[in-house]
């Protein structure tokens, strides 16, 4: 499937990995600028930046509340143990089209053998870095968040107890927040694709529907 992001802005925490880079490579290559964070974003810039689609700005993009979105790719350092950075650091990057929490590590051993420095670093990659993005990003009205999680969310394995419910932790927060945003839209549900096909048929089969903007939201934006 191939579709534009032409003009978003997306960051991708944990980007510097072999799937954030990924991502984040796809992200570029549909056109979107993109901000890609880690503890090694900065010293892994000089490999990683030739490998990423060059951005090209829209003739003006439009900024909310006076922050404009970047207008080329950036490498922002963020330690994800330190809660403080994200409060800091995430006003200061502009709207947010798109964020993709991908920071994470695993588990190399049993519960038994697990030191207390080992448990806290896998909850602070796995999890907390996770709700902290979502919590401070400037994320626009019709933003995306996508949470990446693991099969051991849902299939324990053995000698991966933390790592298996600190990826349990990020698949209840990706659904508490969806709970969230149903409550808030009076039909109580997502949209379906029909449903946008529909719409988009009536846009351009209707003669007299010209310069109309079609709100698609379940009544989202009469709240």
């Amino acid at each position: 499937m191939s579709f534009s992001l032409r003009g978003k802005h997306a960051i991708v925490v944990g980007g510097t990995g072999t799937l954030g880079f990924r991502i984040a490579s796809a992200l570029a290559d549909r056109g979107s600028v993109v901000t890609i964070m880690s503890r090694n974003a900065v010293d892994d810039r000089q490999v990683l930046e030739p490998r990423l689609k060059p951005f090209e700005p829209l003739p003006y993009m439009e900024n909310i509340e006076g922050s404009r979105r970047p207008t080329g790719h950036q490498f922002k350092r963020l330690d994800v143990q330190r809660a403080d950075i994200f409060k800091g650091i995430f006003p200061t990057l502009g709207p947010v089209d798109v964020l993709v929490n991908c920071a994470g590590t695993s588990q190399t051993s049993a519960l038994k053998r697990t030191g207390e420095e080992e448990i806290q670093l896998i909850l602070n990659l796995n999890l907390r870095a996770t709700i902290l993005a979502s919590k401070y990003a400037k994320l626009t009205p019709h933003g995306c968040i996508i949470n990446v999680s693991s099969l051991m969310a849902t299939k324990m394995g053995a000698g991966a107890a933390v790592y298996a419910a600190s990826k349990a932790g990020v698949v209840e927060l990706t659904e508490t927040a969806r709970e969230s945003y149903l409550k808030q839209c009076p039909l109580g549900r997502l949209g379906t694709p029909d449903e946008v096909a529909d719409a988009a048929m009536f846009l351009i089969t209707n003669r007299f529907a010209n310069n109309c903007v079609l709100n698609l939201d379940g009544g989202l934006s009469a709240n």
